[in-house]
């Protein structure tokens, strides 16, 4: 048997993932509602409705993400392949739930090239300070032990 994450009361992984994906979800859930309601009936722009399509395709998956965490936080007696193929799937979910965030980006770039340059170069500069952050708690971790 497994013990479910999280039985300590501690805030794990687990419930880090879960308010990641809830955010996730909103996010894609409003592009998908005012984007969708912006669009014109006579001729909507195909890159927009590209964008909103994998939106809508994400969205199963980040909602099977949700019912998997849910199950294997909440049952007590997991057995450890069903928990490994569990997590398989979360990942899987996990993955298509971050990738739709690229459609997000190109939303971003056709509502203006302004804004998008911006998201994109946003995104940049918090990817070099999360890798700066990660070395620098690396080189502090190897010289405390």
């Amino acid at each position: 048997m497994v013990v479910p994450i999280g039985e300590d009361g501690e805030e794990t992984p687990a419930d880090k993932a879960w308010a990641i994906h809830a955010a996730i979800i909103g996010l894609n859930t409003g592009n998908l509602l005012f984007r969708g309601l912006e669009l014109d009936p006579e001729n909507p722009e195909i890159v927009t409705v590209a964008c909103l399509a994998i939106l809508a395709a994400a969205l199963p998956f980040q909602a099977i993400f949700f019912l998997i965490n849910s199950y294997i936080q909440e049952a007590s007696n997991v057995h450890e392949i069903e928990y490994i193929m569990l997590q398989r799937l979360s990942l899987i979910c996990q993955t298509i739930s971050y990738l739709s965030l690229t459609a997000i980006g190109i939303l971003m770039f056709e509502t203006h090239v302004y804004i998008g340059g911006s998201f994109f170069l946003g995104c940049i500069i918090a990817f070099f300070l999360l890798r700066a952050a990660m070395t620098q708690a690396d080189t502090l971790s190897s010289v405390r032990r």
